[in-house]
């Protein structure tokens, strides 16, 4: 509905599309806490619980910053695109609160496709529009987020190893191949292009974190490697 909705196009109305998509975004990490804060209350709780919850809260956190971003460049003028962002989030986090309180990979995996297609959404935004990006100026809310305030739920949410290639892996899968440093440093802000490069990249970490929620039901994974999620194979 977004992309229908809200066409890429290289004017101010970008804005307003990443301003819903990033309202939307921040909703499915509000959904699991609630979920498992829930759960927690009724004394269902389990090793690693309170782990992933703060880390849950670190990106949701991570999502509104690029939230705050957005509304500081204009995206959130517009009296119907307020009322579209807010009615699609409240209809998602309850439809999220259902499937996660289910089935928690099934609600994952559901993320994860999301975050990976933000990811390419942003990277073809920069890839597309990449000098006007650059002539424009940092909002001051990315500069206080990235570059002064304290790192500690920003490092939070970064919980694999940083990528030493974004490229297709052997198998041509699509995979990430993984460095050994984590967290990613933080960044310095030139522009607005820089900017846009650190929300692109803060996808990936989501998208990084869901696949092996799915896949291994933790959040730091296995074997080097973060892969798309696949289908099971029929037997």
């Amino acid at each position: 509905l977004i992309c229908v909705l809200y066409p890429v196009t290289g004017g101010p109305r970008d804005f307003a599309r990443f301003y819903v998509l990033e309202t939307v975004a921040r909703v499915p990490y509000f959904a699991y806490l609630s979920v498992r804060h829930l759960k927690e209350t009724f004394g269902k709780r389990a090793p690693g619980d309170n782990y992933r919850m703060r880390t849950h809260y670190a990106e949701a956190d991570n999502e509104l910053h690029h939230l705050l971003i957005m509304e500081a460049l204009g995206g959130n003028e517009n009296g119907l695109d307020r009322a579209l962002a807010q009615t699609m989030a409240f209809v998602y986090y309850w439809y999220v609160v259902v499937i996660y309180s289910v089935s928690e990979q099934a609600a994952y995996h559901l993320s994860e496709l999301i975050e990976d297609h933000a990811y390419s959404t942003y990277d073809k935004y920069l890839r597309e529009h990449e000098a006007a990006l650059r002539a424009a100026p940092v909002p001051p809310i990315a500069k206080k987020y990235y570059e002064d305030d304290n790192p500690f739920l920003f490092d939070l949410f970064c919980t694999v190893s940083d990528t030493a290639a974004l490229s297709q892996t052997a198998e041509g899968d699509g995979g990430v191949e993984l460095g050994s440093e984590c967290p990613r440093q933080r960044p310095t802000l030139r522009s607005l292009y820089d900017v846009f490069v650190n929300v692109r990249d803060d996808e990936r970490e989501h998208w990084k974190t869901l696949c092996n929620l799915v896949q291994f039901d933790n959040m730091e994974g296995a074997g080097g490697v973060v892969r798309s999620t696949q289908p099971s194979p029929h037997e």
